[in-house]
Parts: C-alpha cells; structure tokens; sequence
C-alpha cells in the first residue's frame, strides 16, 4: 500500500468517522479524539514488517491530529451559531496549509519532484540526472564536501575504466523482489568474470543494505528488494567501478 494512499485515505476516514459519531450526539471532542485515533491505530499496525520511516509515520500523525482539530473547532463555533472571530479561522487556515505542506513534502521524499517542475525551478536539470528525493535528514558542511568530492572522483575513475555496463531487470520494477543482471565488458568488448561487487538499494540520501552480487562469466545476479512504491537509488560496486541511478517502482 502506497504512502499517498495511507495519507489520503485515513484522511478521509477521518472525516466520515468524525462525522457518523457526531450523527450519533457524541461530544465533538471525544469525536474528534476516536475519529483521529482508530485510523493512526490501523495505520500502525500496517507497519510491522514494513517501516516507513519516523518523518512518514510523524506525518501520518500529524495530519489525522489536525483534520481531527479543525472539525471540532467548525463544530463548536456551528453549534453557537456565532460568526466565528478572525483568530480561530486564521488558526484553521494554517492547520489546513500544513496539511498540504506535509502532503507535498511526503510525496516528494518518496516520489521526487515531477520532471517538467524539476525543468522548471532546479538549475542544470537538462544536462545531467538530479535525485529530488529526500530521505528527511541532509549533510552539511565539510562532510558534505567530502560526498561532492567523492563523486566526482568516482566519475573520473569509471571514465579511466571505460567498461560497458549493462543493467537488465529493473525497466519495470516491482514492489517486493526484482530479479536483475549486470553485465560487465571492457574497453575492448571482453567479458569481464570474477569481479567482487555488490549492490544497494535505498531511499535517496538515506542508507540501505548491500547485497553480495552472484558472479558468473561476465555477467553477476541479484535479487533487488523494494519495500514500498516511490523513488528509489541504486548504488553498484564492481570492482573498482561505482554507479548509482534512480529507480521509480510504481
């Protein structure tokens, strides 16, 4: 199940929990209060086997919270039947811009920017591939440098190589287990067998976990695990060489 779905959809169960407790004359608040507690609890239970991430689950909570709290407000202010005072309604509207925010910042993390908005606002994104996912934390300072460092150099080590590398298994990737095989030739077009290499698979900027690759004659197998739908990165180590590209998994 998607994160956009999880979001959206207790969202609305919020709603219709909310408002078929109200038709039954329970208090606004204890309303509000189940309405916002029995989808974080099925939320939650969802979760064993399959960890999101804190930022997705803060998210979740925070948004059901909310929707949770701008109803009993409405609901209050409805039953005085009295125009409601610019501050509430100032408080509301910014309870309802977080809401999108979160939105917004969770579907990035996991899907990354739409292409035609990344062509849009980001610079240089007609020259080269830019990871907009995020994982919810970002290095900064001379650790940073480092990374940048680290990249160019490993761009300029795969060109000395000039190895052809071809990645088979991951044009239509799947949530669960893919399949996929790596082959690997020389300058010269010559299989290249027995090379030590392994593979990663995490959100981006995040960690994950790297799995041995099964060597054979110039070819080497995995068996790639993506946990959930969204964005995904790649990271290959075969012998000296190092590449990293995006995955989408629908």
């Amino acid at each position: 199940m998607t994160t956009e779905l999880t979001l959206f959809g207790g969202l609305a169960i919020v709603m219709v929990l909310y408002g078929l407790l109200r038709s039954i004359r329970v208090l606004p608040e204890l309303a509000g209060l189940i309405a916002a507690a029995l989808p974080l609890f099925a939320y939650m239970t969802m979760l064993f086997g399959s960890w999101p991430g804190l930022d997705v689950v803060a998210i979740h909570i925070a948004v059901f919270s909310m929707a949770a709290f701008v109803l009993v407000v409405f609901t209050r202010y409805r039953a005085k039947q009295a125009r409601m005072h610019w501050v509430p309604k100032a408080l509301i509207a910014f309870f309802l811009v977080l809401i999108v925010l979160n939105a917004s910042f969770l579907y990035i993390s996991t899907q990354g920017l739409p292409p035609g908005l990344a062509r849009m606002l980001l610079p240089g994104s007609g020259k080269e591939t830019l990871h907009t996912g995020f994982s919810g934390t970002t290095r900064h300072g001379q650790e940073a440098a480092k990374a940048v460092g680290a990249d160019l150099s490993k761009e300029h080590r795969n060109e000395q190589l000039g190895w052809r590398v071809r990645v088979e298994g991951l044009r239509m990737p799947t949530v669960g287990r893919n399949e996929v095989t790596i082959f690997v030739e020389d300058r010269e077009g010559n299989p290249l067998a027995g090379l030590p290499g392994s593979v990663e698979v995490a959100r981006p900027g995040g960690t994950g976990e790297s799995l041995a690759l099964k060597a054979g004659p110039g070819q080497y197998e995995a068996s790639l695990e993506f946990p959930a739908s969204g964005l995904w990165l790649v990271h290959l180590e075969l012998g000296k060489y190092q590449q990293s590209w995006e995955v989408q998994v629908p």
